[in-house]
């Protein structure tokens, strides 16, 4: 894949893949888990750009047919491009500039087309700068758009817990944001009152509502257009896609 011609995306955002028929003969399943296996490692190393498309062609590794492995070779053309690219941390020369986590979550509605379940995704930053990232699909089927993003913002919730936790074992706070999209979803964080729309929903994901009322951290809304999350969760035009790396401390 060298010599091959490069391109500005790792995934076609209009191309859809769908689980194999259990009947159909997989395709050099062997080499496709090799070639996941080691884009993954790139994933938890540091190019988080490739986040969400490991996460989705890694669920066709059991059975993976010919149209996987074009998807998979899309990858390739894509880091052919995007070589030099890596995730970077300059120093401050100020050291008045404030400490300050932000997280932001965003979740993709109902994207897996076998299960219908959606795609939960989160970003931290560290100032400007990137600490972590995750792309999963959820464990459970979400009946309307502001469940599955109230899922996705437990998952976030957890994590900023665990930085919380961790920076007070150290001996020192550092404030955390948390950022959504969906307003609907941050009303129910923030709502005490049980929604009989939301009665439903798992126990364990109104964690957030709990904390947020502990204030452990702020909760608010960030626009569609900034959210730099929507890369973990789907696939996106190449306009979009170089918007968000830039704005990951991603530089080539």
């Amino acid at each position: 894949m060298e010599n091959s011609r490069p391109v500005s995306t790792p995934i076609d955002p209009k191309a859809p893949l769908v689980k194999a028929n259990e009947f159909e003969p997989a395709y050099e399943k062997q080499l496709y888990q090799q070639i996941i296996r080691s884009l993954i490692y790139l994933v938890t190393c540091t190019r988080l750009d490739l986040g969400f498309v490991m996460s989705f062609l890694s669920r066709f590794s059991s059975h993976p047919l010919l149209c996987y492995h074009t998807a998979v070779k899309r990858v390739f053309r894509y880091l052919a491009r995007t070589c030099t690219t890596s995730l970077v941390y300059t120093r401050h020369l100020s050291t008045d500039i404030p400490l300050l986590i932000t997280g932001y979550s965003d979740a993709d509605y109902t994207l897996c087309h076998n299960t219908r379940r959606s795609v939960s995704g989160y970003i931290f930053l560290l100032n400007n700068y990137t600490i972590s990232w995750l792309s999963k699909k959820q464990n459970s089927v979400s009946t309307f758009i502001t469940e599955s993003e109230y899922m996705a913002l437990a998952t976030t919730a957890w994590q900023a817990l665990w930085y919380i936790n961790r920076h007070s074992q150290l001996g020192f706070t550092i404030p955390v944001k948390l950022k959504a999209i969906n307003t609907s979803s941050i009303n129910v964080a923030k709502n005490p009152i049980n929604n009989p729309k939301t009665k439903h929903i798992n126990v364990s994901y109104h964690f957030t509502r709990e904390h947020l009322i502990r204030k452990f951290c702020i909760l608010s809304y960030g626009p569609t257009g900034e959210n730099l999350t929507d890369i973990m969760t789907k696939g996106l035009p190449s306009v979009l896609h170089q918007r968000h790396i830039q704005g990951l401390s991603l530089t080539e």
